[in-house]
């Protein structure tokens, strides 16, 4: 074989496909980040069209009501910059995985589930609200890198920037169908059920 076409063959070795992202979605881990972040953004959205209304029954002001929307992202931002401490304990997964818990705890105590023998009131409602900005966290925070290691797992050889870039637009394009499905889906079930 001669020298050039040697050259060629290694070069042939060496050289990265683009990245398929069909490929991607195949991977279970990278397809749970995926689905947990629609889950988190669809979670927080879903109470945006009928928790003012709801809320109002009660007789707050609709400065109240502004600061109830506010929770989740105070403390979302209130814990992120200590969440590290949290993911190095127990690990990316199982910190994602108590984040959904603690989701859908908050989730029946903004709803406050009758099937759960809880009381509607405000102050449980408010208690809700903090436990989905603290699941906010505890699952957007870890899933990016937890998807960039399931696909370096599998040892696909794309080029890193491309990877990161499409793993990030995913990411992005996730948290867009969960917002977009939340209050969707949470206006059909407050016309059919109630809050």
């Amino acid at each position: 074989m001669s020298k050039e076409a040697q050259q060629e063959l290694e070069e042939a070795k060496n050289k990265k496909s683009e990245v398929d992202t069909g490929k991607l979605l195949t991977i279970p881990r990278f397809f749970f980040g995926i689905s947990a972040q629609v889950i988190v953004a669809g979670s927080i959205q879903y109470i945006a069209p009928t928790f003012s209304v709801h809320m109002r029954k009660y007789g707050f002001s609709p400065s109240f009501v502004g600061l109830c929307f506010c929770v989740p992202a105070i403390i979302y931002a209130s814990l992120s910059p200590v969440m590290y401490i949290i993911i190095k304990k127990i690990g990316r997964r199982a910190t994602i995985l108590l984040g959904i818990i603690l989701l859908g705890v908050g989730m029946a105590f903004v709803g406050t589930s009758k099937s759960l023998g809880l009381q509607n009131n405000p102050a449980m409602i408010i208690m809700g609200l903090m436990m989905i900005g603290g699941a906010g966290g505890m699952i957007s925070i870890p899933v990016l890198p937890e998807m960039i290691e399931a696909v370096q797992e599998r040892e696909l050889n794309y080029p890193m920037d491309e990877l990161e870039n499409r793993i990030s637009g995913l990411f992005c394009f996730s948290n867009g169908i969960g917002e977009s499905i939340g209050p969707i889906l949470g206006s059909s079930l407050y016309t059919a059920y109630g809050f």
